[in-house]
């Protein structure tokens, strides 16, 4: 049985809208939207501060001393992240791309800092963090969609 390569340009044709900007056009306000080559690309403002933030802290952990409790760090630099999500799921405020950007920037450079500490040190207690937030954030998100729908 082979690849259905007319069924899978489709599928890429559909999807790749969402490569650089996951949200629906309703939220398209959640994206920075530069015209490049005369198109307009979609990206994602929360996610354009993640994945630097992953590489800072990656680096950080290479290069920087890292305070007493980098644990503590890890589990405090998302924070900002979810509570901004939140804010604008849950109230009537649209909050801004610069601090969607910013807050991206932290929650990436948790996990970098995170992802280090976990897989060259094996920290199981960045494990914990992780769960904890991956715990509140479905619970936000069921929430959010149930409400919503």
């Amino acid at each position: 049985m082979g690849v259905d390569r007319a069924e899978l340009r489709k599928g890429l044709a559909e999807t790749q809208r969402f490569l650089l900007a996951h949200h629906l056009p309703s939220e398209r306000h959640r994206c920075y939207s530069p015209v490049v080559f005369g198109r307009r690309v979609d990206v994602c403002a929360r996610c354009l501060g993640i994945y630097p933030g992953i590489v800072a802290g990656f680096l950080a952990y290479l290069f920087a001393p890292l305070p007493a409790n980098p644990t503590l760090l890890v589990a405090i630099l998302p924070a900002p992240a979810l509570l901004d999500w939140s804010v604008t799921t849950f109230r009537e405020t649209r909050g801004t791309n610069a601090g969607r950007t910013l807050t991206g920037a932290l929650l990436g450079f948790g996990y970098g800092l995170g992802l280090s500490l976990l897989f060259l040190e094996s920290v199981l207690a960045v494990l914990v963090v992780g769960l904890a937030y991956g715990l509140l954030a479905g619970l936000l998100l069921s929430y959010s969609l149930r409400r919503f729908e």
